[in-house]
């Protein structure tokens, strides 16, 4: 029991989203399965820090890579059967972003980090040089 007073006022919801089963699905063009996990950034005088949601996966199934100053990061995992009866709000088996990354990014040093659903990237600043290394991201 929550101690207090019990309130009777009602929440309207700010935004309401169709689910779907997946046979109601079939015949149309969009999904509501989210294709994509949503991804914070961050910036301080330090390092750029990159969070991305993606739960239910494991380390093994990332891939992180840094080509020119442009950051790819992917996801595969065998994906699991669906039946008519399933609800799916998100799927982030397999996946790709792609972030360009400022100048002064320091890429050797670059590291990342899964930890409760969460894939965090930290990319530390203070690189004057003009090249962009290329660099293979491990996921600890």
């Amino acid at each position: 029991m929550y101690p207090g007073n019990p309130t009777k006022k009602h929440i309207t919801p700010k935004v309401t989203k169709t689910l779907c089963f997946k046979s109601e699905l079939d015949g149309k063009k969009t999904s509501p399965v989210q294709v994509s996990p949503a991804v914070n950034i961050e910036e301080t005088p330090a390092q750029y820090l990159i969070v991305i949601a993606v739960p239910g996966l494991h380390r093994e199934d990332f891939s992180l890579e840094i080509v020119e100053g442009i950051l790819s990061i992917s996801a595969t995992k065998e994906k699991e059967s669906y039946t008519p009866n399933d609800r799916w709000e998100y799927d982030y088996s397999d996946w790709t972003r792609t972030f360009s990354l400022p100048d002064d990014s320091d890429v050797v040093l670059s590291h990342a980090k899964y930890w409760n659903g969460e894939l965090i990237i930290r990319i530390p600043r203070g690189n004057t040089d003009e090249n962009k290394a290329k660099a293979i991201v491990y996921v600890y």
